[in-house]
């Protein structure tokens, strides 16, 4: 099995009563009890063993080659930051370099992708996309402009109308939704250029704390945390509350409304 069996629970009558002792060498025979140490993944046959109990394990020395990937994954990272190369292209060179690297094993992607998320996020941006299409956001800034308020107050209301929309969809929805919405509201509004409502739209869309279905953190620690859509609501409701008043007296003195 690949292992060194470094003790058993043999015992001399002129050694002490200890649980296990080392050996040099020794019989092995039914109802010994042996203390092994092996690699991890090494399995241990039921029709050999009676009861397998890992007691631990102790994690692999750090190499330059496990640090191969950081300084591939940096210079990806910057290149598509640059638009030097798209971020397609990028995942599919790194996703194939790390698997014959040895990094990633091919039969374990399909558990390292959420795809529940993926397909949340997809259905997301398209619903989104139908609500661009369909005039709706157009609509929507208008309902604003009619509402009366003035220029200071209103992206306190665009920043409500996109931190709800973030809470039901996802943040990249919610911000794909908000962006023509922000724009058309800058010409309608007269402003010399949509740059402090496209902020708006940006920082709301990533407040999301009442609901984990806004931001991919909120998914990841749902399950494993134990927590439910109430105590998103519970506890992230006020986190939006202070968001809101804050960002809607602080942004108009960062990005003035001209």
């Amino acid at each position: 099995y690949w292992g060194t069996a470094f003790a058993t629970d043999q015992q001399d009558s002129k050694e002490a009563t200890s649980p296990f002792h080392r050996r040099a060498s020794a019989n092995f025979v039914a109802g010994d009890v042996i203390l092994v140490m092996a690699q991890t993944d090494t399995s241990y046959p039921s029709s050999h063993f009676l009861l397998v109990t890992r007691l631990g394990s102790l994690p692999r020395p750090t190499s330059f080659y496990d640090l191969v990937p950081l300084l591939l994954f940096v210079p990806a990272l910057v290149l598509t930051s640059l638009d030097v190369v798209s971020m397609v292209q990028i995942s599919v060179t790194l996703s194939t370099l790390f698997i014959m690297g040895g990094w990633i094993k091919a039969t374990e992607i399909r558990t390292i992708v959420d795809w529940q998320l993926l397909i949340l996020i997809g259905a997301a941006l398209g619903i989104a996309q139908a609500m661009s299409k369909s005039g709706l956001a157009a609509g929507v800034s208008r309902a604003i402009l009619s509402s009366g308020l003035p220029n200071w107050l209103t992206p306190s209301l665009l920043y409500l109308i996109v931190m709800v929309t973030t809470e039901l969809v996802t943040n990249n929805a919610a911000a794909a939704l908000g962006v023509p919405l922000a724009i058309d509201l800058a010409e309608k509004m007269g402003l010399q250029s949509p740059h402090p409502l496209v902020m708006v739209v940006m920082i709301a869309a990533s407040t999301s704390f009442a609901s984990p279905i806004g931001y991919a953190t909120n998914l990841i620690v749902m399950g494993p945390g134990g927590y439910s859509f109430l105590d998103f609501l519970r506890l992230g409701g006020c986190l939006d509350l202070v968001w809101l008043i804050g960002c809607s007296l602080l942004l108009p003195f960062m990005w003035p409304m001209v």
